[in-house]
């Protein structure tokens, strides 16, 4: 039905304008202003609904999350986030593995080496400790490092890593169970890939979740074709409750070859034009590309794609009309995604905007072209929070003072879009991110970068129309205005009063969350 909200604080955009009343109808807002005005064009039917000096904000994007990866966590893999301790670790895993008897491979994800009390990586001899006779795999909180078991080298005809990838071994040369970046796709092609009745699974529970947490749109990048199916289907069924990005992957693990570009597809639900790749890896877990090392001989990172390679298949998915999305964090990383996007911008320039992901240490340099190539910065200011003891242990000054500069961005004039990468960190509140964007404090309360702060405004905007920018959808999507879908939140107080206290509350009601069912 149509509805006119009024009786709060009601900002149509990320900024401190109010409008009295907001007129939805038929899942598109229809106008906005005085309420008597509203009223008299809606007519007598309209459903006053009073939102008892609550505050309406357009639903929050987040242009960045691995949904499924999400709804993994709620449904079928162990969540290890948060583990104190690798004895902590290994009584999770014996539990979850005599809970499951019938699963072939024991799957976790979530620790994070810097949270451990033993202040150490576990490799392959903690996991048999644990789970001595079924395969185990247990992946870090960034997903770009993993560990194994002994029995899972049984699996292994050699233990030579691809380009980009590492297996790390000891002193004596034998390897530890460690796994980097492109070298995990030689464990995850030996595992059985999950049905579509999972994938759906998944993708329902971390719908809701994301719904809890105020967000209506939000991209899953590096899709799978086996997973861009399912979200066909679920699409094509009426199931999609928030409007979908799904981005393809070119190149997956351990490959070397790209995987055949998709069809393209636009609804109201479901979007697949953008495609992915990875020029580095993990800053929290040091793989992330830089030019200087990471701190007590840490290395320098690692670089995933060869540029040739990388241009050729970013010229041919940009011929087929693909806007392209690289995660960069490092500054070497940058340097070479920034290259590839000013070749295309110079030979076949289609009026696309593509995107660099996370970008973690841009220099001047890189802003200014990003700005004339219009390239979108779609980064996670949880990481500061969630990450930033690891940040503070693992980078020289030199990046630590200038890690997602996000002033900086601003003010080059790039346009910037925040999401929360999640399952690589645990609270995916765009509330948090909002948070962490103005006060740059990590975990332990320690503040990171503070010349790099930004205003509330601007984050509220990163979170709703830069973030529908980035996808590509600004023109339907980010904002509550005439014309455009009506999915928004209402919150029990108001960001624009005193952020601790805004950042406290809990989200009152999801309104909105598709075109067509106000609820």
């Amino acid at each position: 039905m149509d509805q006119i909200f009024h009786n709060g604080h009601i900002h149509p955009t990320a900024s401190t304008q109010e409008v009295e009343a907001l007129w939805v109808k038929a899942g598109k807002i229809a106008g906005s202003g005085p309420l008597a005005q509203l009223q008299q064009q809606a007519g007598a039917s309209v459903h006053l609904h009073d939102l008892q000096g609550k505050t309406l904000l357009p639903g929050f994007h987040d242009p960045h999350i691995h949904l499924w990866k999400v709804g993994d966590l709620l449904t079928y893999m162990l969540d290890l986030r948060g583990v104190s301790s690798i004895t902590e670790m290994q009584e999770r895993l014996r539990e979850f593995a005599a809970r499951h008897p019938e699963r072939p491979w024991i799957l976790a994800r979530g620790f994070n080496e810097t949270n451990l009390a033993e202040g150490r990586m576990p490799d392959r001899y903690d996991l048999d400790r644990a789970i001595p006779d079924r395969p185990c795999y247990v992946i870090r909180t960034c997903a770009h490092i993993a560990v194994v078991n002994s029995m899972v080298f049984s699996f292994l005809p050699n233990l030579d890593a691809p380009a980009g990838g590492e297996v790390r071994r000891d002193k004596q040369g034998k390897a530890t169970g460690v796994f980097t970046e492109t070298a995990l796709g030689l464990i995850t092609r030996l595992i059985p890939p999950h049905p579509a009745t999972a994938y759906r699974e998944m993708i329902l529970a971390a719908q809701d979740a994301l719904l809890e947490k105020g967000i209506t749109s939000a991209t899953d990048p590096a899709v799978m074709p086996d997973l861009l199916a399912v979200y066909r289907q679920m699409e094509a069924a009426g199931e999609l409750k928030i409007r979908i990005h799904a981005m393809p992957i070119m190149v997956p693990d351990g490959g070397n070859k790209a995987l055949p570009l998709p069809e393209q597809h636009h609804s109201d639900f479901l979007h697949i034009d953008t495609v992915k790749f990875f020029a580095d890896g993990g800053l929290s877990g040091k793989t992330a590309a830089l030019k200087q090392p990471y701190k007590n001989g840490g290395g320098k990172g690692i670089m995933r794609l060869e540029s040739s390679f990388f241009l050729n298949l970013a010229q041919q998915a940009q011929a087929a009309g693909w806007r392209i999305a690289t995660h960069a964090i490092g500054d070497a990383a940058i340097d070479q995604v920034l290259a590839v996007y000013a070749e295309l911008d110079r030979n076949n320039p289609r009026g696309l905007r593509h995107r660099i992901e996370h970008l973690g240490f841009p220099h001047p340099e890189h802003l200014n072209m990003m700005r004339e190539l219009g390239v979108f910065c779609v980064s996670q200011p949880i990481f500061l929070y969630e990450l930033g003891p690891n940040y503070r242990q693992y980078l020289p000054n030199f990046y630590l003072n200038r890690v997602f500069p996000y002033r900086s961005v601003l003010d080059a004039g790039v346009s910037l879009a925040f999401s929360s990468d999640a399952p690589v960190v645990k609270d995916f509140n765009p509330l948090m991110g909002i948070r962490n964007a103005v006060e740059r404090v990590d975990v332990q309360g320690i503040e990171i970068g503070g010349a790099e702060k930004i205003t509330l405004v601007e984050a509220l905007r990163a979170y709703t129309l830069g973030a529908a920018e980035a996808e590509g959808t600004e023109a339907v999507n980010g904002s509550l205005e005439e014309g455009k879908w009506a999915d928004l939140v209402v919150l029990e107080g108001s960001p624009y009063s005193v952020l601790d206290k805004f950042i406290e509350l809990n989200l009152y009601q999801i309104l909105e969350t598709s075109a067509g069912n106000l609820g």
